[in-house]
């Protein structure tokens, strides 16, 4: 998918998000392939589906041999589908899918908000949130810090859901040696399935070689083994 193309389809189907971050999101769980198929656990893919109709019938069969995975754009977790309303064919819809990660990602912010406050500590725990289904693991896998890598040193991050003048939060990248979040944890939504969890091996990069948003071919994403969200 060409970045311009991205942008377009960011603002019309997930306008809560800022661009800049939901980008910077996508690039981390998928390179920018629509297509894009995750396995969690030990398993993957001899190769990525190249078409919509493989790509569901991909996703149909593995969901009917009980493999957990992740797909689309956002990466969406086959667990999720029944609390996002969407259906197999939906993970491959880009719109459909950034809707998707829009819904999980609000939740996550907005429950972040009482702890952490608007802006900055509540975008950072929201992003674990939507990797791990908890508020500080995404500090200790590193994600929170990849997923800010791939825009340089600030992130624009989610502008505010409720009406009113204040700016946007600005997301920055985590230093090495931060230090993570240690309020007591809330449990999250019931049902909820990490939404963002795995790496699709073997995805390859979608978006221009050129642009802002192409992956540090060098980094390696982390596969997730569950997307289950911790019931603590």
């Amino acid at each position: 998918m060409a970045l311009a193309e991205f942008a377009v389809i960011a603002a019309m189907c997930a306008p809560a998000i800022h661009p800049t971050t939901l980008s910077a999101v996508v690039t981390q769980e998928s390179r920018g392939n629509i297509y894009a198929i995750g396995i969690n656990g030990d398993h993957k893919l001899p190769r990525q589906p190249q078409t919509l109709e493989e790509a569901i019938a991909t996703a149909e069969q593995l969901r009917r041999d009980g493999y957990n995975f992740d797909a689309g754009l956002g990466q969406i977790n086959i667990k999720n589908l029944e609390w996002l309303g969407m259906s197999i064919a939906d993970l491959f819809d880009p719109c459909k899918n950034l809707k998707g990660a829009q819904t999980v990602l609000l939740d996550c912010y907005e429950r972040a908000v009482p702890r952490y406050g608007d802006g900055q500590g509540a975008l950072q725990a929201a992003l674990s949130c939507y990797n791990t289904g908890n508020f500080q693991r995404g500090f200790s896998n590193g994600y929170v810090q990849k997923v800010a890598s791939h825009v340089g040193v600030t992130v624009p991050a989610l502008e505010p859901v409720s009406g009113g003048t204040q700016e946007p939060a600005k997301l920055q990248a985590v230093p090495k040696g931060a230090a993570r979040l240690a309020p007591a944890q809330t449990k999250p939504r019931e049902g909820l399935a990490d939404a963002f969890s795995h790496e699709a091996s073997g995805v390859r990069d979608a978006f221009n070689a050129s642009d802002a948003f192409s992956e540090n071919e060098e980094e390696e994403k982390e596969v997730k083994a569950t997307a289950a969200v911790d019931q603590n």
